[in-house]
């Protein structure tokens, strides 16, 4: 069972197999987010190339079939944090996923969702809110389409972006002003359940956020 997760990818290895252009995007993606990404592949679009001569990625001009996985390419994934694979050969992903069943890597199989460990999601962001959508192989474009959809009415709901800041504001208060975890989670409930704090927090009126969530803050610490 897959479950959602964001991870600090700073200098973790990523071995991406494959430099068409699905190799390309991933390779991009993974080295944006501060990973050490390295690619073989038997060729190399432009941009991997151009991403080489920037220092961003590490390119190995390499033929991909069975007999290189069990030598060359094994050594790559035992190597790895993160395997990407992306190349149309049902053989040499069998041998690929294999291999990352036995140095326990985690797998990103861009050619078989069914097989994959780690999903890559069409992902965006607005007003300090990161979306993240996948159908899990079944409609990319559809993913795309809802990704997008989301950030619209996001962007577009003034109500939506107060409501986001004025919990954003509501969290620094309780972590900074109280310690105890449980009395945090009562104060977290005490203002979602608050019909008085859904209408002060969605006109973005910050003064009144923290006069509000002060208040409740002295109420729960009361008990």
């Amino acid at each position: 069972m897959r479950i959602p997760l964001f991870i600090e990818l700073s200098n973790r290895k990523v071995l991406v197999l494959g430099g068409g252009q699905v190799g390309t995007h991933r390779a991009k993606k993974f080295a944006e987010a501060g990973a050490r990404v390295v690619v073989l592949s038997r060729e190399f679009t432009e941009e991997l190339k151009r991403l080489s001569r920037e220092g961003k990625v590490v390119l190995y001009q390499v033929s991909l079939d069975r007999e290189t996985a069990l030598s060359f390419v094994e050594a790559w994934i035992a190597w790895a944090d993160i395997v990407v694979y992306t190349i149309p050969d049902e053989e040499l992903a069998k041998t690929v996923r294999e291999l990352c069943k036995r140095y326990s890597k985690l797998l990103n199989d861009a050619t078989d969702a069914e097989h994959t460990d780690v999903v890559v999601p069409f992902e965006g962001s607005v007003d300090g809110i990161r979306i993240a959508v996948t159908t899990e192989g079944r409609s990319s474009t559809f993913a795309r389409i809802l990704r997008d959809w989301i950030i619209d009415q996001i962007r577009h709901n003034e109500k939506l972006k107060n409501l986001a800041r004025s919990w954003f504001k509501a969290k620094s208060i309780i972590k900074r002003e109280v310690k105890d975890p449980k009395k945090r989670m009562m104060i977290y409930r005490e203002l979602m359940n608050s019909e008085e704090f859904l209408k002060i927090a969605q006109t973005g009126d910050l003064n009144k956020v923290e006069q509000f969530v002060k208040k409740i803050i002295e109420n729960v610490l009361r008990r």
